[in-house]
């Protein structure tokens, strides 16, 4: 049983890591070729949405997703009530930012905010109309087919963003995407799922879901303002480009950062809810699960940060070299997401939402903090702050997985530190290149290549048990394939 559970993770995490790559892939083909068009203004203005975009995405899923995945008795009734429910609230929650985009606007004093923010607010309730599809497919970990539906409506969204960039759409090009993406996302899921609502709704469902889920909510609500909150500042403090060249740092960081937790988190947290009542086996699969993301979070965005002067000026050329800092310490700062949000998901799991919520308001405090002491510094100081602020609050969260998980910190750390330690050491070793190779293509196929060959030769010296499983499991698909075939 063991592993088949194994396996089942293992390709769950492999379809998740299909589907964010694929994503990232396209996102950053299109990327480019926008970028190279509209101007850091344009990313800007959308860039001061964020923050109220994502508020509102958790309002509407009010950690009830994650419940109905827990609850295994899930019944036809919860997923109607759930459905309607967050209709309802997705509709009222665009009335409200509809009628409050004018006071946004003045607040960035950018008049043109108004009507932008009315038509990227209309995700929202788009959005909403697919929860349920994906929360079922995500609880039958069939990631397969959320792949694909994933891959096909980000090509059309991004090929139309494309279109309309070339055509001198500007700053609408930025607005429409994330709208139509929304719409052929939601249309794609009723096509691939068969689940409709039932014409029930029960108040009580909602209820007993939301016991659990509104700690999620509040925990949502917090770490996305923690996330999101530096785009304010800067857009209110700084001069309107430099948010546009920490919005796309942060973007282009966020192809590492996202495609690496939210593999492994929308993956393990499924399957981790099918044994939360055999504590032993949850944290075996747990301390694997850490492991593994070591082994894929360090190189990743360690490399990233090698690589991100060559990188960025190739991709986006000269007129984004100011976005290069911001990338480079938000791809740091993002390992500490990563590892945060694992420890997250094994609290979620172990049914503590409630130290989940504990650990959001002391992560407000520790950003608060870091906000004040580098507020009327330089705007890289300011984010360098918050590098620092994310390692704080990760390593809160190890004591709290220390504390309620049973998985001791010390553990932890041993855990990751293989990882680590040979990544910096490659890190260090091929960052003096960038001083002897003056050709940017050169220098980054250079540095890439011999990092990926040296973390491999590594880690097969060192025994790395997670490098041996994974291939031991593909080498073992791939004998069962041939054997089939041959029969």
């Amino acid at each position: 049983m063991a592993n088949t559970l194994k396996e089942k993770t293992i390709w769950a995490l492999i379809w998740n890591v299909l589907d964010k790559v694929g994503q990232q892939i396209i996102l950053f083909l299109v990327g480019i070729m926008v970028a190279r068009i509209l101007s850091t203004e344009d990313y800007a203005l959308v860039g001061m949405l964020a923050i109220f975009t994502a508020l509102a995405n958790i309002v509407i899923e009010s950690g009830f997703s994650a419940a109905l995945i827990r609850k295994n008795d899930a019944t036809e009734k919860d997923y109607s009530s759930v459905f309607y429910f967050n209709l309802g609230a997705s509709i009222l929650v665009y009335i409200i930012l509809f009628f409050c985009a004018p006071f946004i606007a003045n607040f960035y004093n950018q008049p043109s905010l108004t009507l932008i923010a009315r038509i990227v607010f209309l995700a929202i309730p788009v959005n909403s109309l697919s929860l349920i599809q994906t929360t079922i497919l995500t609880k039958q970990i069939n990631f397969k087919k959320l792949t694909k539906v994933n891959f096909i409506s980000l090509l059309a969204s991004s090929l139309l963003s494309l279109y309309m960039a070339y055509a001198g759409y500007g700053v609408w090009t930025l607005v429409v995407q994330p709208v139509s993406l929304a719409v052929v996302r939601s249309m794609l899921l009723w096509i691939a799922s068969s689940w409709r609502p039932v014409k029930e709704f029960s108040m009580r469902s909602i209820k007993e879901l939301f016991a659990f889920a509104s700690n999620l909510m509040l925990s949502s609500i917090i770490n996305t303002g923690f996330l999101n909150i530096y785009s304010v500042f800067i857009g209110k403090i700084y001069p309107l480009q430099q948010l546009g060249y920490y919005s796309q740092g942060g973007k282009m960081s966020d192809m590492g950062v996202s495609t690496i937790y939210g593999s492994i988190q929308s993956a393990t947290f499924p399957i981790f809810s099918s044994i939360q009542d055999d504590k032993e086996r949850l944290l075996r699969a747990y301390r694997k699960t850490i492991r593994f993301t070591s082994f894929l979070t360090f190189p990743a965005m360690i490399g990233m940060v090698l690589v991100g002067n060559p990188f960025i000026r190739i991709a986006l050329t000269d007129k984004w070299a100011n976005a290069i800092p911001f990338f480079q310490l938000l791809c740091a700062g993002g390992i500490f997401t990563i590892l945060t949000a694992i420890n997250s998901n094994f609290l979620k799991v172990s049914g503590r939402s409630d130290i989940l919520l504990k650990l959001e308001v002391f992560k407000l405090i520790v950003t608060a903090i870091a906000l004040v002491c580098t507020l009327h510094q330089s705007v890289w100081v300011m984010v360098a702050g918050q590098v620092v602020a994310r390692l704080v609050i990760y390593l809160s969260n190890v004591v709290m997985v220390h504390k309620y998980g049973d998985y001791p910190g010390w553990y932890q750390i041993k855990d990751i530190t293989p990882y680590l330690g040979m990544s910096l050491l490659l890190f260090a070793c091929l960052y003096p290149l960038s001083f002897i190779i003056s050709n940017l293509v050169l220098l980054f196929c250079t540095q890439i290549i011999l990092f990926i060959i040296a973390y491999i030769v590594l880690n097969k010296l060192l025994g790395s048990a997670i490098f041996d499983e994974i291939m031991a499991l593909l080498f073992k698909k791939k004998t069962t394939q041939n054997n089939q075939s041959a029969e």
